[in-house]
């Protein structure tokens, strides 16, 4: 019986760890109105990257503190993920203007993901891939983030917050406050945030949770 109870809690594990959240949205002219992504929707509208420079600037830190997360983010919202009886984690969303994620280029968003279990980079990487896969997303839009993500990742304990801090065209990654790694690419922030904020969301209640009075 032991056995048979760690096989299907294995199982749920790897098919709903990122299933909750992974629908967008669709609200005027935002971001994640459809499943292509190879072109950012922030891009599409205001063109080249021509931020000002302004304190935000230092935002793109070795260490991600709670007082850099209270002074400059507003909390869009959280939400947890639950599998049958086992808590997975909480996870919260939030940019620097209190706007859903890419409503402009000159935006700063912040993931974040509690975790309430260990969870193995492995089963990290191949369930970011499936949730890809369940987007329809074409394997060039998406293949080349993962070999990128597996030199990034760690295995991860249970109390261990990751988190994703994306600006322009830089994504960094942090595991409980400190830099692991970063991706430069126009794209992989919007296709990473789009496994809970794309249209196709498994648990859209959940990802209405994420999003807030934003939308």
């Amino acid at each position: 019986m032991l056995a048979r109870f760690n096989v299907i809690y294995r199982l749920a594990i790897l098919l709903c760890l990122f299933s909750a959240n992974a629908q967008g949205y669709e609200v005027g002219d935002s971001a994640f109105k459809s499943n292509n992504l190879s072109e950012p929707n922030n891009l599409r509208k205001i063109g080249p990257l021509n931020c000002p420079e302004t304190e935000l600037d230092a935002l793109i830190v070795s260490d991600l503190t709670e007082v850099i997360t209270q002074q400059h983010f507003t909390l869009l919202g959280k939400a947890k993920l639950s599998v049958l009886f086992w808590d997975i984690y909480e996870s919260s969303l939030l940019t620097t203007d209190g706007q859903v994620p890419f409503s402009h280029v000159c935006q700063h968003s912040l993931f974040e993901i509690q975790y309430l279990r260990d969870i193995s980079k492995q089963d990290l990487l191949d369930n970011t891939a499936a949730q890809w896969r369940h987007l329809s997303l074409n394997e060039n839009e998406y293949l080349t983030f993962l070999p990128l993500l597996e030199k990034i990742w760690l295995d991860i304990n249970a109390g261990d917050r990751l988190s994703m801090l994306n600006q322009k065209d830089k994504t960094l990654f942090y595991l409980n406050g400190k830099n692991i790694g970063e991706i430069q690419s126009l794209t992989f922030a919007e296709t990473f945030l789009g496994i809970w904020l794309d249209e196709n969301t498994s648990e859209p209640k959940l990802r209405l949770k994420l999003l807030g009075n934003s939308i």
